[in-house]
C-alpha cells in the first residue's frame, strides 16, 4: 500500500498538515496564524504537529514557572527601564513623580518582594491601609500602581487586581495655616555671616527675595540687570518650565545681596575655567549641570548641622521673607507682587504673624 502524501517540493513526495497555532490583529480583524507541518506520511506529519504543541506547551509550562518566581520589584524595574522612561507621552516631570512614588513608598517593602503573578487585590488593600502618608500622597502612588497593573497585564505578567482596590482614608494632606518662620537669631545669622558653603548665595538670594526654590535653581546671570532681578522661569522635576503661576516678575536688589552676588559670580568663574565648562545658570553642581533639589536638601541639611540650627524647608526662606515685608509695613498688594502670589489671601496669612510690639508700635504712631 503506498504511502499517503499530498504534495511534492523538489521532487520529494511530502504529506503536508496546515494548523492554525494563533490568532493576530490585521487592520482591526482578528486573522488566524497558520503553521505547516511536512511528513513522510500523514502519521508522521500529524506527530510533528503533536510534538510541536508538546513543544509549546513545555515553553508555556517553563515560562509560568520563570513567571511565578518574579517579584513586584523585578517587574516593576522592568515596567520603569523599558515602558515607562522611553515612553513619549509623559513629561520628564511625570516620569519623575511615578519613579518617587515607586522608589520612597513600594520599592523594598513586604509586597515589592512578594512573586508578582501571586500579588492579590487583598495584598494591594492592605498595603495601601498600612501606609503612612497622605491622601494626596496615596493616590500618587496609586496612579503609578494602574499604569504598572496596566503594562503588566498587557505582557500577560499579572492579572487586572487594582480595579478592586479601594483607597482607604488617609490625613489631610493640604498644608497647615501655620506658617514657620526663621527666629531672629537663626535668620541673622544666616544673612549676615560668609558661610565657606557652595550654596552661601542661594541662602541670601532666598533670604532677600523671597524667591522660590524653583525659581533660584532656574535663574541665569542674564535675568540680574544691574539692581534688579527678572524671574522668568523655574527648574523643576528635571524641566525648565515657567514659574508657578506664570508669576513672572521683577525683583529689586537688597544691598547685602548685591554683595553676596559679586562674591558668587567670581567664585563661580573661577569654578567654571578650573573645571573647563560654561553656563550662564547662576546655579550648578561643580561640572555645569542643574541641581537637582533632592541633593541640595541634603547638602543643606548637613549645613544646618554644622552651623547648629534645626533643618528645615526651602519654604522658610519665603515665609519669613514676606513676614519681614509685613512687619515693615509693606503694603498687601505690593508683597503679593514681589513673591508672585496667585492672590492676595496668601500674601495676607503673614500678617497674623507680625509682633505684638511692631503692632503696637503702629498703633501709637496714629495721631
Amino acid at each position: 500500500m503506498a504511502t499517503k502524501t499530498n504534495t511534492k517540493i523538489n521532487g520529494k513526495e511530502y504529506y503536508v498538515l496546515k494548523r492554525t497555532i494563533g490568532h493576530e490583529i490585521v487592520d482591526g480583524k482578528k486573522k488566524p496564524i497558520y503553521k505547516y507541518f511536512y511528513g513522510t506520511s500523514k502519521g508522521n506529519a500529524e506527530q510533528k504537529y503533536k510534538k510541536f504543541l508538546e513543544d509549546e506547551a513545555a515553553k508555556k509550562y517553563a515560562k509560568e514557572e520563570q513567571y511565578a518566581f518574579c517579584t513586584l520589584h523585578d517587574r516593576a524595574e522592568d515596567f520603569i527601564d523599558n515602558a515607562l522612561d522611553p515612553a513619549a507621552k509623559y513629561s520628564s516631570g511625570t516620569k519623575v513623580r511615578y519613579k518617587s512614588s515607586y522608589n520612597r513608598h513600594i520599592k523594598g517593602t513586604w509586597i515589592d518582594k512578594m512573586p508578582a503573578s501571586k500579588v492579590k487585590a487583598s495584598d494591594i488593600q492592605k498595603f495601601y491601609n498600612e501606609l503612612d502618608v497622605s491622601s494626596s500622597t496615596l493616590k500618587q502612588i496609586n496612579r503609578f500602581m494602574s499604569l504598572f497593573y496596566k503594562w503588566m497585564v498587557r505582557n500577560e505578567y499579572a492579572t487586572d487586581v487594582i480595579s478592586a482596590v479601594e483607597l482607604p482614608r488617609k490625613r489631610d494632606s493640604r498644608k497647615s495655616e501655620s506658617i514657620v518662620i526663621w527666629d531672629d537669631k537663626s535668620w541673622k545669622k544666616l544673612t549676615s555671616s560668609k558661610f565657606d558653603f557652595r550654596h552661601d548665595f542661594l541662602i541670601k538670594l532666598m533670604s532677600y527675595s523671597g524667591m522660590r526654590i524653583g525659581e533660584c535653581l532656574g535663574l541665569k546671570y542674564s535675568d540680574i540687570d544691574g539692581d534688579t532681578i527678572h524671574v522668568r522661569r523655574q527648574y523643576s522635576m528635571h524641566e525648565i518650565k515657567p514659574p508657578k503661576y506664570n508669576s513672572q516678575r521683577d525683583i529689586p536688589m537688597h544691598k547685602k545681596l548685591k554683595a553676596a552676588f559679586k562674591r558668587h559670580k567670581a567664585w563661580h568663574e573661577a569654578e567654571m575655567k578650573k573645571n573647563h565648562y560654561r553656563t550662564d545658570y547662576v546655579f550648578t553642581t561643580s561640572s555645569g549641570r542643574l541641581i537637582d533639589v533632592t541633593n541640595l536638601h541634603k547638602a543643606f541639611n548637613r549645613f544646618y548641622k554644622s552651623i547648629g540650627i534645626e533643618r528645615q524647608t526651602f519654604h522658610i526662606y519665603r515665609h519669613t521673607f514676606c513676614t519681614k515685608l509685613c512687619e515693615a509695613g509693606v503694603p498687601l498688594e505690593v508683597a503679593a507682587k514681589l513673591l508672585g502670589h496667585k492672590n492676595l489671601e496668601v500674601t495676607a496669612a503673614h500678617y497674623a504673624l507680625v509682633r505684638k510690639d511692631t503692632k503696637a508700635d503702629a498703633i501709637a504712631k496714629l495721631k
